[in-house]
Parts: structure tokens; C-alpha cells; sequence
């Protein structure tokens, strides 16, 4: 795995929960997740008045933190918000992540 982006919709107090569990999950099969670029993202296409926000900016944010993520974003497919930042600044992460994690291997083991 290279790279991950988990996502959850901020409608949806059982997605928010998903995501600490796929994470758990992924770490089974990871030895340190740490190592793998993560991008938080967070959906906003599903909010309406019958359909009211129920996850704050705050718990989001914390949940990056917890994660450790190297990014949070919040999106909206619908008018576009942030969709194409999650994948360009995800792309840099990941670039970024590779070369270091390529520093520190060269660097231990020059060939």
C-alpha cells in the first residue's frame, strides 16, 4: 500500500466511526502505518436541512491528529469543493513521503 485516503461523510456519525476502524484494520496488515501517506477527507454532499451536519470541524481535525494524517479536507463533489486539491496534494504528499522514506534507506544502506 502506498498510499491511503479514507474518507467519511460528515452526515453520518457511523462513517466518521468506519474510518477508526478501517485504520485499525489496515495497521493489522501494515506494521507502521506512520509510513503511509493518509489523507483524511471529508464529504459534505449528503447535508441538507432534513439531513444536518452532525460531525464539527473539530472532530474532524482531531481525528486527523489521531491518525496522524498528513492531510484533512472537506468536499463537496456536488460544486467541486477541494475534490481535485485531495488528489494534487495527496500526489505531493505521497511524493514527498517516497523520497524521504528513500533518503532514510540510502542513507542506512548506500548502494
Amino acid at each position: 500500500m502506498d498510499a491511503v485516503i479514507l474518507t467519511f461523510s460528515l452526515e453520518n456519525e457511523v462513517s466518521f466511526n468506519t474510518v477508526y476502524t478501517y485504520h485499525s484494520q489496515m495497521a493489522q496488515y501494515r506494521a507502521s502505518m506512520r509510513e503511509v501517506p493518509l489523507v483524511l477527507v471529508a464529504t459534505q454532499d449528503l447535508i441538507s436541512e432534513v439531513n444536518p451536519r452532525l460531525i464539527e470541524d473539530a472532530r474532524s481535525r482531531l481525528l486527523a491528529a489521531e491518525l496522524k494524517c498528513c492531510a484533512y479536507f472537506e468536499t463537496c463533489a456536488t460544486y467541486g469543493l477541494n475534490v481535485e486539491r485531495v488528489f494534487h496534494d495527496g500526489n505531493i504528499f505521497f511524493f514527498v513521503s517516497c523520497l524521504y522514506r528513500h533518503f532514510i534507506v540510502s542513507s542506512y544502506f548506500p548502494f
